[in-house]
């Protein structure tokens, strides 16, 4: 538990995130202990390295994931594998990772999340989703249109 933190913040990390834990794990190779910890990590900066390996897990090519971020592909070439993004962009990252974690329980693999994340979906306006989230607001939708398929509640 952390400073600051109740016992209930930590506990309902755990249990509500357990998927972008697992990535976290595996990208990060940090293990997200609570929310301060993504705001840590979000000031921090994420490294152009630990980025390629989300895209890897992804199977995405840069240029598919460039167009979830709010910055060009050209931006992140330009960085080395140990340079930091910004806290902004850094941020933007692991929501990402918070987004394909849901994805993956409500799914019950990457795979199909995929399929889902990548076609037009009704409730969404006909959008895709993964052309909603290279903005915050886009990516709350698509993360709201996650919890509601998760309980039933198609729009």
């Amino acid at each position: 538990m952390v400073q600051g933190e109740t016992l209930m913040e930590t506990l309902l990390i755990k249990e509500r995130d357990k998927q972008a834990d697992e990535i976290f794990k595996k990208v990060f190779h940090k293990q997200l202990k609570s929310y301060t910890d993504v705001i840590e990590m979000s000031k921090e900066g994420i490294t152009k390295a630990s980025l390629m390996d989300f895209v890897r897990f992804l199977n995405f090519s840069p240029d598919q994931f460039a167009r979830l971020l709010p910055i060009t592909l050209r931006t992140i070439q330009r960085y080395s594998g140990k340079q930091r993004f910004s806290p902004t962009v850094s941020e933007h990252i692991i929501q990402l990772v918070f987004l394909v974690g849901k994805g993956i329980e409500v799914f019950g693999s990457l795979e199909k999340f995929m399929s889902w994340f990548n076609a037009p979906s009704q409730a969404l306006g006909g959008n895709v989703p993964s052309d909603l989230v290279s903005l915050k607001t886009g990516t709350q939708m698509v993360m709201d249109e996650l919890g509601r398929i998760e309980h039933g509640v198609y729009a």
